[in-house]
């Protein structure tokens, strides 16, 4: 996976979804408005939800640069709003969930796919305010590669001197 490809990163995540027992390929991307319309239109829970990433770079000694996804995760799950004993094996739940993809994505880093490091990181708790009343755990995390695609193509540009399209 080249976590600078966009379509890369988000298959990236759609497949660890399917992988996961407890998902069964539950999955959707995008910014907070996008997945919370959807929450009235029929996600499959627990799910898990990639948002928007950015993507940033850095680099060193003129090498290519390092592409750096940052992004989070959250895996939600719905609940019963007067039922705190099922409201409090959601959270259980979905705290597991959240664990194993943490836990697939240090394997993957193991095998040397990108890398990814747990420094300073916290699983958060959210719960939303919609129809669907859903819990969850959130996580910021950063994925990063060497970026080749960012390199200077010639064929992409008119010659100097020559006229724009």
């Amino acid at each position: 996976m080249e976590p600078a490809q966009l379509p890369d990163f988000i298959d990236y995540f759609r497949r660890l979804a399917a992988a996961n027992v407890a998902l069964a390929g539950s999955f959707v991307h995008g910014a907070a408005g996008r997945i919370l319309s959807g929450s009235r239109s029929g996600i499959t829970y627990p799910c898990l939800w990639l948002e928007t990433p950015t993507l940033g770079f850095e680099e060193k000694d003129g090498t290519a640069p390092l592409g750096k996804r940052r992004c989070a995760f959250v895996v939600l799950q719905k609940v019963p709003r007067d039922d705190y004993e099922a409201q409090d094996a959601g959270w259980a739940r979905s705290e597991a969930i959240a664990l194993q993809v943490l836990s697939y994505l240090l394997r993957d880093r193991k095998a040397r796919k990108f890398a990814f490091t747990l420094n300073e990181k916290e699983l958060e708790p959210i719960a939303t305010l919609t129809v669907d009343n859903e819990i969850g755990w959130r996580l910021e995390f950063e994925l990063s590669q060497y970026a080749p695609a960012v390199r200077y193509d010639a064929t992409q540009w008119v010659p100097e001197g020559g006229a724009g399209a």
